[in-house]
């Protein structure tokens, strides 16, 4: 038996005795209380998630400054192939997000075993998509030709691409097992999971790209390979954490299921959008610094320590996004959407207040920042400049990640992915290309600041248009449950 995080362990009052391992409906969502939905349980979910998200950054952060001290030429080798790779690997596990969502409504139902069942379904989701992703990242022709290098960094780059399609697999299937654990109130999982992986980055990336113990350096290449070990690494740990530990004894199916395409198309139905919404988001940054590729080397090491600084900035909002999906979610299996409308705007003020006291901090440390990357003096004065783009959107990106992820609660995805295609793909990467290549009549082309001022358009009037519908569609279900579940709600999820 496994002691991961048992203050998080499900409690399973009605748990339904094991039968055939079959789908389980038989608890009346109406009839629950409702999730608690105070600060104290927003922060209680999203700190695990934003440690979690951190150590993933912490490992990103390892690779571009141990790439940057081998160099420019390694730098922008991370830059494009970590692009490159995080554009099909997120454009791919978007997909599986449907199963959070879906996972998050039983565990508020009551209805374990119907949890086991859908993360069946999402595992052979997954192997599919896997295979997709394989065959896409060895594309490496395609890819360096896209990204306009050539020599060294060209060959790097391509060893980089083998590289991360040996761990792509591993990469892929172990996202339905974190999508679960955030829906189940068992980030903790996900975060003890990260941090060892964390640990063990700088030494493998010593091993790999340095040539330590005997092995060929292999330069900025040489942290994909580092990638792909751990990724296999935490594919075992998930597994083995949902076979043994009693914890998930109530929610794991007691015989095995072959795909039923009626159960996975309900998932893609849901994770489409969200893939598809979350290939905007972030193809619109790697895209970004695949372009930029073609300017210079001194422009992509900008863009790759700015970007850099500003993911990590964003996992903060990012955190409380994953957590307010879940409570949402929550909120609806139990049948309480005036508590689903409660902690949508809750986590929207939290995530406001943060967000612009890390701006200010931002702008005024941005200089300091910057110097940890990288000694080379036209990096960092490029790289300081392209940072003010990044304070002024900040506040505004926390709130359209907060409200695409309440959206996705409440299964609203279509809507948001068609928003996040306009603006983050036409708005901010075809405006910036115009304005990093072309715009000659507005005194162009300004390169990487034209794609940075074009995203942060962008990102102003996603915030702006998200946090709109996401207060409109909670007021709206808010106002359905009102006629049945007035006084039914504890005190504090009645404030706003």
């Amino acid at each position: 038996m496994s002691e991961l995080d048992t203050k998080d362990r499900p409690v399973p009052q009605g748990t339904p005795k094991p039968d055939s391992g079959a789908p389980e409906h038989d608890v009346q969502p109406h009839r629950l209380a409702a999730p608690d939905v105070s600060f104290g349980a927003l922060f209680k979910l999203s700190a695990p998630l934003f440690v979690a998200n951190m150590a993933i950054m912490g490992a990103a952060t390892i690779d571009t400054i141990m790439a940057g001290r081998l160099g420019a030429e390694h730098l922008a080798v991370v830059a494009l192939g970590g692009a490159t790779s995080v554009m099909v690997l997120f454009g791919l596990v978007g997909v599986l997000q449907g199963l959070s969502p879906i996972a998050g409504h039983h565990f508020g139902a009551r209805r374990w075993r119907d949890i086991g069942f859908e993360l069946t379904q999402s595992l052979w989701l997954a192997l599919v998509l896997a295979v997709i992703g394989v065959v896409l990242i060895l594309q490496t022709d395609f890819w360096i030709e896209f990204g306009g290098v050539s020599g060294r960094v060209a060959q790097m780059s391509r060893e980089y691409f083998l590289a991360s399609a040996w761990g792509l697999p591993a990469a892929v299937i172990m996202r339905c097992f974190i999508a679960l654990n955030s829906a189940i109130n068992r980030p903790r999982v996900s975060m003890y999971i990260s941090l060892a992986l964390l640990a063990t980055k700088a030494p493998l990336n010593l091993v790999f790209m340095y040539g330590w113990l005997g092995f060929p350096a292999m330069g900025g290449a040489g942290a994909a390979m580092a990638m792909s070990v751990n990724s296999w690494i935490a594919l075992a740990a998930y597994y083995l954490i949902w076979r043994l530990d009693k914890s998930y004894d109530a929610m794991r199916p007691v015989r095995f299921f072959l795909p039923q395409l009626k159960a996975i198309a309900a998932q893609l139905r849901l994770g489409v959008p969200i893939g598809l919404t979350i290939f905007f988001e972030v193809s619109s940054f790697t895209l970004m610094a695949i372009f930029i590729s073609r300017i210079g080397t001194i422009d992509v090491a900008a863009h790759q320590i700015v970007g850099n600084i500003t993911a990590t900035l964003y996992q903060v909002p990012l955190s409380l996004a994953i957590a307010v999906c879940v409570l949402v979610s929550q909120c609806l299996g139990a049948g309480c959407k005036q508590a689903a409308r409660t902690i949508t705007v809750r986590t929207l003020k939290t995530a406001v207040v943060i967000t612009a006291t890390n701006a200010v901090l931002l702008y005024i440390f941005r200089n300091e920042l910057v110097s940890l990357y990288t000694p080379d003096a036209a990096v960092q004065k490029l790289a300081a400049s392209l940072l003010i783009f990044g304070v002024i959107y900040h506040v505004t990106d926390a709130c359209q990640s907060v409200s695409n992820f309440a959206l996705r609660g409440y299964r609203v995805t279509v809507l948001p992915m068609v928003l996040y295609g306009v603006l983050l793909w036409c708005v901010g990467l075809g405006g910036g290309y115009w304005l990093g290549f072309g715009a000659v009549d507005f005194g162009g082309p300004y390169g990487a600041a034209g794609f940075w001022a074009a995203t942060t358009v962008g990102l102003i009037l996603a915030g702006i248009t998200l946090s709109g519908l996401a207060l409109y569609v909670s007021r709206a279900r808010a106002l359905e449950d009102r006629p049945r579940t007035a006084g039914a709600l504890p005190p504090d999820s009645q404030a706003l």
